[in-house]
């Protein structure tokens, strides 16, 4: 039965961290494609804007107004990096944790001979580890 108790405990972790690398994966490769294809707009840009410098002002004048925009671009993006809000405090600790864990400890030996008692613990532990984990506290 002790078993059966973890290996329930071990799935919803593994459900819960699947759940959650899906949702990051999928954005992330999009993203990762897109900064791709911004990355070949820009260099096509940067080529365009040579060739078009290059027959007013001449190749080398040129190389060096494509760098300075080039650089320009790069000082603006770095820009969010160098301003930045400090970071929010961290969220407080969960009070009712040390409770639960307390009433387990307890319990284990009954909740060992009983296995609705055990299942109706461990329900309520993981519900209360569960609200816990929500990110949307204030």
């Amino acid at each position: 039965m002790r078993n059966d108790i973890v290996g329930l405990a071990q799935q919803y972790a593994q459900q819960r961290v699947q759940i959650a690398a899906k949702r990051i994966a999928i954005p992330t490769a999009f993203g990762v494609v897109a900064a791709i294809f911004f990355l070949i707009v820009l260099t096509s840009l940067f080529a365009a804007l040579f060739y078009w410098l290059a027959s007013l002002y001449g190749p080398v004048t040129a190389a060096l107004i494509v760098a300075a925009v080039a650089l320009v671009l790069g000082l603006i993006a770095l820009l969010p990096v160098v301003v930045r809000r400090p970071a929010p405090p961290p969220p407080a600790p969960i009070s009712t944790a040390p409770q639960v864990a307390a009433l387990l400890a307890q319990t284990a030996p009954l909740a060992l001979k009983r296995p609705l008692l055990t299942a109706v613990l461990l329900a309520v532990a993981l519900g209360v580890l569960a609200r816990g984990a929500s990110s949307d506290r204030k």
